[in-house]
């Protein structure tokens, strides 16, 4: 392929296998603002919260061995990151939140758990910082749901009537959108689903909330924006009545959701592994040095390598960043060897550094990541991965 190149991932790590996932909440576990889970204070630069995730709020006290959170950080002094981790363990180099001073930034993590606990490291400035989980792992016989990957597919765009009306979603409109039996997930049996979630061109600043379908809203967020962004991020939530609701809660915006997966009784059981740096175009990690241009792609290698196996992997979760850009544009991240799907994972504006978690289907080993316009370095942490 015309202006491509494949990259070859870095030394090992090591890594846990055969655990489910159940859904939980979402609750929020953490906030430093009025010091839910932690002290109620800033975190300062080189702060480390420890956040104790197992036997609260309905999380067993054993065999947790991974946590899927909603982590957000309220209005740095500073440009910086968050690196989310296993408790305990040395400092990793990666990143999963990215910010400039004043922003109001989300991530979706997926971190191992250790001692009962996660730790979550703010590198400049001080920070507020917000946990809300939406679910755990766990190891325990017959306990939870496995994943099951799909192509990556448009199920909500509220901009030309994708799986709702065609309108935007004003302030403290509900979207509910039927997920169980549409492009391939089953009508019946799905715990949960995995979908990336983008509010476009929002009126307002506010933010919104992805649940259960019937639930009370929680007190919980998974996008926050500002007027006229563009901003995705990753959400897995429980299914209930085939369907989740989507809540704005101000200002008016359009709402899209892909679809990249969903857990059910039979499926990949997940194994949480790193987080360790595959793919870095900065500075040639994986990769020939240089900033992946228009129209250009990335093909990654993840099966044999990090402690991946070679055989049997289905999915690969990711925390890709982009940094750099040297345009407005959008970056999709899809399986190798399938056609490019209309879905999108980040978007940016020139000059910005932006973080988002993928769940993308392995169907040859590969990865693909594909750059809309202009320029931009691409990173790629490693969190996890499933295997069937």
């Amino acid at each position: 392929m015309p202006r491509a190149y494949t990259v070859t991932a870095p030394a090992p790590a090591p890594a846990q296998t055969g655990s489910r996932f159940v859904p939980a909440g979402p609750s929020r576990f953490l906030d430093t603002r009025d010091g839910t889970g932690a002290k109620q204070q800033r975190v300062g630069p080189g702060g480390v919260v420890t956040l104790q995730v197992a036997g609260v709020k309905g999380i067993p006290a054993t065999g947790v061995t991974a946590v899927v959170m909603n982590v957000t950080a309220v209005h740095p002094t500073e440009a910086g990151h968050v690196m989310v981790y296993p408790n305990g363990q040395a400092t990793p180099k990666v990143s999963n939140l990215n910010f400039a001073p004043g922003q109001i930034v989300p991530n979706l993590v997926t971190v191992p758990v250790v001692n009962g606990k996660v730790d979550l490291r703010n590198n400049a400035g001080s920070v507020d910082l917000i946990a809300d989980v939406t679910g755990y792992y766990t190891d325990q016989a017959g306990a939870g749901s496995a994943l099951n990957p799909i192509t990556p597919a448009r199920f909500l765009d509220t901009r030309d009537g994708t799986g709702t009306k065609k309108q935007r979603v004003g302030p403290g409109g509900v979207v509910t959108l039927q997920v169980a039996g549409v492009k391939g997930v089953p009508a019946t049996g799905v715990t949960a689903v995995v979908m990336n979630v983008t509010a476009v061109q929002p009126t307002e600043a506010g933010h919104v909330t992805v649940y259960p379908n019937g639930q009370a809203a929680p007190g919980v967020s998974n996008l926050n924006f500002t007027p006229g962004q563009i901003v995705p991020n990753l959400v897995t939530v429980p299914v209930v009545n085939g369907k989740v609701d989507l809540r704005n809660n101000s200002g008016s915006v359009d709402l899209i959701a892909d679809v990249t997966g969903y857990y059910a009784a039979t499926g990949s059981a997940f194994s949480a592994a790193g987080p360790v740096r595959l793919l870095d175009t900065r500075d040639g990690t994986g990769a020939r040095a240089g900033a992946v241009g228009p129209g250009d792609v990335v093909h990654l290698q993840v099966t044999g390598t990090a402690g991946v196996p070679a055989q049997g992997v289905t999915a690969v979760v990711l925390n890709v960043t982009v940094t750099n850009p040297t345009e407005a544009s959008h970056l999709i991240v899809h399986p190798h060897g399938i056609a490019r799907p209309g879905v999108s994972n980040l978007n940016y504006t020139p000059g910005q550094t932006v973080a988002n978690l993928v769940v993308v289907p392995v169907v040859d080993g590969r990865v693909t990541f594909y750059n809309n316009s202009g320029s931009a370095d691409v990173i790629a942490d490693l969190n996890g991965y499933f295997t069937s």
